[in-house]
C-alpha cells in the first residue's frame, strides 16, 4: 500500500469515528429535540366521554303549572322547574324573523325549544313535511357535531320527527320535534335529552305541547317589534323596536317613549270603568283640560272595557292627542294611556288610524294575559350595612356548565 492510499484510509476512518460519536453526543447535548421526537412518536390516548346523570326516578316530580312568556309577548309555554331561559331571542335570517325560546336544564343535560312564526303559506302536513328537508334540519342542528333523523310520521295534525345527536364531546342525545300549523302560524316544539332518558323526553313533550299557545292580540304587528310583559299584573303590549322602556315598577306601572309619543301602563286596584260614562270621567280627570273625542267598547282576551280618544294642550299650548284603553277585571282597572303631538287625531276612527298607523297598532296590542301563570321575579336583596368600613369581598363569577343549544329554524 503506497503512502497516498494509507493517508486516505486514515482520513476516512477519522470521519467515520466523528460521525458515530456525534450520533451519541448530540442527543445528550440537545434533550429538547430528543423529547420532541419521542413526543411525535407517542401514541395519543383516547379522551373519555363525559357521562350523563341518571334519568329521574319519578317523572311526576316534573310539573308544568308555571309558564314563561317570550319577551315579545307573542307566545307562552309551561316552564318546568329546573329549565331556565338559555336564550329568549328573535333571531333574523335574511328577510325572515323567528321568535324562539330556549330553556336549559344543566343538571339534566336537557333543552326545550319553542318557536312560533308565520307559516309562510304552509297549510297542510304534507307541505310541512316537504319543508323540513335535510338542508333545513342540518342548519337547525348546526350546534352539534353530528345528527341523524331516526323516524318521521304524521300524527294528530302534527309532524313528528325523532333524532339522534352527538355533541363535540362525543355525548349522544335523543331529540323529538313536533311541528304543526294553525291559523296561519307555524309552531315548532323540540325537546332534547341524554340518550339514557327517552322516557323523560316523551314525558316533557306530552305535557309541554298543550301549554304552547300564541297570544293573538300581540301577533298582528311586525315580528321585530319589542314586547313588554309584567309578571305582577300580566299586562302586555308591543311597540316599535326604536321605542324605549323608561320606567317600570313590577305589578304597578310602566312607561315607554318613542316617535314623539309617550305610553304609560297602570294597574289600579279597586278601580273600574263599568260603563261609557265612567270611562269618560276617568279620562277627563286624568289631566287638566282634557276633552273626550270618542268612546268605543273593546274586548281584549277575557277583559272588557273602553277605548277613549281625547285631546288637550301641553304647557306651551301645543295641541296634543291621546288614546286611553281601560280594561276591567274583578279587582283592578288596567290602563294603557298614550299621548302624542297632533291636533284632534282620533285613533278610534279610520282617519285617525291612517294618520298614525304605528300608534294605532301599539294600542291594539295592549292586553292582559289572564291565561298564563308566571311567577313574580325574585327581588334582589338589599345589602346589610356594615358596622365598620371593612370592604365586602366580591365573589369571582363562575361559568355555568350547559349542554349545547340548538339554533335556527
Amino acid at each position: 500500500m503506497n503512502q497516498g492510499t494509507k493517508r486516505l484510509t486514515v482520513i476516512l476512518g477519522v470521519v467515520m469515528i466523528i460521525a458515530m460519536g456525534s450520533s451519541v453526543i448530540i442527543p445528550v447535548l440537545n434533550p429538547t429535540r430528543n423529547q420532541s421526537l419521542q413526543a411525535t412518536e407517542a401514541v395519543p390516548t383516547d379522551v373519555p366521554i363525559p357521562t350523563f346523570p341518571p334519568p329521574p326516578d319519578d317523572l311526576s316530580a316534573i310539573t308544568f303549572d308555571q309558564d314563561i312568556v317570550h319577551p315579545s309577548g307573542l307566545f307562552s309555554i309551561a316552564q318546568p322547574p329546573g329549565w331556565l331561559p338559555l336564550a329568549s331571542v328573535t333571531s333574523s335570517s335574511g328577510a325572515s324573523t323567528t321568535p324562539e325560546l330556549n330553556l336549559n336544564n344543566s343538571e339534566r343535560s336537557s333543552i326545550i325549544q319553542a318557536v312560533a312564526q308565520p307559516s309562510g303559506g304552509l297549510d297542510t302536513l304534507e307541505q310541512l313535511d316537504a319543508y323540513y328537508t335535510s338542508d333545513i334540519l342540518r342548519q337547525s342542528w348546526s350546534a352539534y357535531g353530528s345528527w341523524r333523523e331516526l323516524t318521521r310520521r304524521q300524527e294528530n295534525d302534527k309532524l313528528i320527527i325523532d333524532f339522534e345527536l352527538t355533541n363535540r364531546l362525543g355525548q349522544t342525545f335523543v331529540a323529538r320535534q313536533e311541528s304543526w300549523v294553525k291559523d296561519g302560524w307555524l309552531y315548532r316544539l323540540r325537546v332534547i335529552t341524554p340518550e339514557n332518558a327517552p322516557d323523560m323526553l316523551k314525558y316533557l313533550m306530552d305535557n309541554l305541547e298543550p301549554t304552547f299557545q300564541l297570544n293573538p292580540a300581540l301577533a298582528g304587528v311586525p315580528l321585530d317589534w319589542k314586547g313588554f310583559f309584567d309578571a305582577g299584573t300580566n299586562m302586555a303590549v308591543r311597540f316599535p323596536a326604536d321605542w324605549t322602556l323608561t320606567d317600570n315598577a313590577v305589578g304597578r306601572t310602566a312607561s315607554f317613549s318613542g316617535g314623539g309619543a309617550v305610553l304609560r301602563l297602570d294597574s289600579l286596584s279597586g278601580q273600574a270603568a263599568a260603563d261609557e260614562a265612567a270611562a269618560r270621567a276617568w279620562v277627563e280627570t286624568s289631566r287638566p283640560g282634557v276633552e273626550v273625542l270618542s268612546v268605543q267598547p273593546v274586548t281584549r282576551g277575557d277583559n272588557q272595557g273602553f277605548s277613549v280618544a281625547y285631546r288637550f294642550a301641553d304647557a306651551d299650548g301645543n295641541p296634543q292627542s291621546g288614546l286611553a284603553v281601560l280594561l276591567n277585571s274583578a279587582s283592578s282597572l288596567y290602563v294603557a294611556n298614550l299621548r302624542f303631538a297632533g291636533q284632534d287625531v282620533d285613533l278610534n276612527t279610520e282617519a285617525g288610524r291612517a294618520a298614525q298607523p304605528n300608534l294605532a297598532q301599539v294600542m291594539d296590542t295592549f292586553t292582559v294575559l289572564s291565561n298564563v301563570n308566571v311567577p313574580l321575579p325574585t327581588p334582589t336583596p338589599s345589602p346589610t350595612p356594615l358596622a365598620s368600613p371593612t370592604p365586602i369581598p366580591t365573589a369571582e363569577p363562575t361559568a355555568e356548565n350547559t349542554p349545547e343549544a340548538t339554533e335556527g329554524s
